[in-house]
Order: structure tokens, then C-alpha cells, then sequence
């Protein structure tokens, strides 16, 4: 168990259902925290409603110069967090070029952005911790996912790299893959909250999923636990079983 109290972490994509969660669990646990989103006015607002020190910082993650300075203003710090924050996925009946390619770039890049300007720091100093989060359809093609899964799948690919050069140096690398996080609907006193479909999560239940995954040192972890390993166990189906199983999103 890590001894939270008095860690610096970066949250890239904090302004997400999933990013304001693990915000507030960080914080309540003693991190201190720097925010950044798409959205600088909604990271200075969490950043005044969380129990913790933490500040907003301003930075386009499709901008490699920008993450850059942001990394530099943002000083010291002990982790960094990168939480995609373009969705949408696209089908091939519909295709389009256009946003397909935004939400790719905006992912991706991102993460290659959000690497680049703290990497080599860790590397240096030979320590530091970097989790990428991506998703359950990061593993195979599922049907209407085409640019959001694309850009899973790359971060996918880009953490186990990072990994694979780095699992014997000071630097700690790991990769979350959650399913579908949704902000949790309210419930009225009395009343039971309606189920959630298998691969969907709450925000909650997801960031205490992830925050225990940072406690740890595996690098790999996918959720709701029972999905996450069906979608891993999918990889080794033939195609033809695959494709016949898989007719939707999972």
C-alpha cells in the first residue's frame, strides 16, 4: 500500500465522470493534486470542492509544446494519471472521416503528448509512476467503436511498450482498462438503485477500482472484473467464434 499522504499527482482528463472521481479519492487519502482537462474552469472549480491541496493547470494535451510547460509549471511531482476524454465511437455505415480522426488524435495524441513531457524526467530521475488508462475495447473490434476503440487499443499498445522497457527501473508503469463509467444517478432515500448492465461501472465504483490498482504493482488491470476478463479471454477465440459472439457492444 502506498503511503498517499503529502504524493504529488498529475490527473490529465480529471474533468471526466471517471477523472472527477479518482480526484476526490486521491485527495481524501492525502494526495495533492494537479488538474487538467478541456474544460480549465471546471478543474478550478473541483480543485476548490475537493477535501485536498490541489490546483488547476491549464494545458491542451494535443499540444506537445503546451504539455511540455504544463509539465514544468506543474513542478515535482511523485505520479501522472492521463484519462482519455474523447469519446465516441463510429460505425462503418456511417463512417466519418472527420470525427473519427478527432477523437484519434485527441486520444492519442494526447497520451503521446502526456508521456513526452513527463517521461523522460522519470526515466532521469529513475522513479516516478505513470498510469494509462484505455478500455475494455482496447482488446478486439467491437462493432460502432471504430475511432474511440482504435485509440484505446494504441494507448493499450503504447503502455505495454513503456512497460515492457521499463518493469525493471524505478519508473512504475501501468495501464487500466475500465468499461463504460457513468456518473451514478440519484436515488431517492428508500429506494434501490437500478442495476447497471455488466460492462457498466459508476464513477465511483470505477475510480476505487483504479485507486486500488495504484496500489499495487501490476501493471494490468481490467474491470468490472468479470467482463474485463472475458474481453481478455476473447483475444484467444477464433474469429469466427469471436465475430459470431460479439454482434454488439459489450
Amino acid at each position: 500500500m502506498i503511503e498517499w499522504q503529502g504524493k504529488r499527482y498529475w490527473i490529465i482528463g480529471a474533468g471526466s465522470a471517471l477523472g472527477r472521481a479518482l480526484a476526490d479519492q486521491l485527495s481524501r487519502v492525502g494526495a495533492e493534486l494537479v488538474l487538467t482537462s478541456a474544460e480549465p474552469e471546471a478543474m478550478t472549480r473541483l480543485a476548490e470542492m475537493l477535501p485536498g491541496r490541489a490546483t488547476a493547470l491549464e494545458a491542451d494535451v494535443s499540444d506537445a509544446e503546451a504539455m511540455r510547460a504544463a509539465s514544468e509549471t506543474a513542478g515535482a511531482l511523485d505520479g501522472v494519471i492521463y484519462l482519455p476524454d474523447a469519446l465516441g465511437g463510429h460505425g462503418a455505415r456511417n463512417w466519418d472521416t472527420t470525427a473519427i480522426k478527432k477523437v484519434i488524435d485527441r486520444n492519442l495524441d494526447g497520451a503521446l503528448n502526456t508521456v513526452g513531457a513527463v517521461l523522460p524526467g522519470m526515466v532521469s530521475a529513475d522513479k516516478g509512476h505513470l498510469l494509462l488508462v484505455a478500455g475494455l475495447s482496447a482488446y478486439r473490434g467491437l462493432p460502432g467503436e471504430i475511432g474511440y476503440g482504435t485509440s484505446m487499443a494504441a494507448v493499450m499498445h503504447l503502455a505495454e511498450e513503456l512497460y515492457a522497457e521499463l518493469r525493471n527501473s524505478g519508473v512504475q508503469v501501468q495501464l487500466a482498462c475500465p468499461g463504460h463509467v457513468i456518473e451514478p444517478e440519484p436515488v431517492a432515500e428508500g429506494d434501490t438503485p437500478a442495476a447497471l448492465p455488466p460492462s457498466v461501472m459508476t464513477s465511483e465504483a470505477a475510480a476505487r477500482e483504479l485507486f486500488e490498482h495504484m496500489n499495487d504493482d501490476v501493471f494490468q488491470k481490467s474491470f468490472p472484473t468479470m467482463r474485463g476478463w472475458l474481453v481478455r479471454v476473447s483475444q484467444l477465440m477464433p474469429n469466427w467464434l469471436y465475430y459470431r459472439l460479439f454482434r454488439s457492444q459489450l
